[in-house]
């Protein structure tokens, strides 16, 4: 399991202002996928778990901010799958982890055959692009390589 947390210091040290919504608890994080109906990645939880979503500002995760999963607002994982769910078409086993303008839609694919792929979803063409990562850990990774 990746360790999160050095990826966030390196982050937090460099030029870019960062904001992180402060960690999740087991407990929200399994009520988040309760009303999404999804089962996460234990990469994506790990993640949660450890400053539950932000990162870069305007270019932040979506997570659950304020260790509260019912929170439904803009930087929330719970926000952006059920927004794109219900305008966009987006899939029932996808969980929305970056929204950008309604045109740059990325999400975890949680279903067993998609073993927690980051793909990219065209939410014109309401279907998938492509992959962008083979899990969200090295979806992570590459984020903050990009950023420094």
């Amino acid at each position: 399991m990746t360790d999160y947390q050095p990826l966030i210091d390196a982050l937090d040290a460099g030029d870019e202002e960062t904001f992180w919504f402060g960690p999740a608890s087991a407990e929200q994080i399994q009520r988040l996928q309760g009303l999404l109906k999804l089962q996460l990645p234990a990469d994506l939880v790990a993640f949660l778990l450890t400053c539950g979503g932000g990162g870069v500002v305007q270019s932040e995760i979506a997570g659950i901010e304020d260790n509260d999963a019912t929170l439904c607002n803009g930087g929330s994982l719970l926000y952006a799958t059920t927004y794109c769910r219900s305008e966009f078409g987006l899939p029932e086993h996808l969980a929305v982890i970056y929204l950008r303008d309604d045109e740059v839609c990325w999400a975890v694919d949680c279903s067993a055959q998609g073993q927690g792929r980051v793909l990219s979803y065209s939410l014109f063409q309401r279907k998938i692009e492509r992959v962008l990562n083979p899990s969200f850990s090295l979806f992570f990774q590459h984020y903050v390589n990009l950023r420094l």
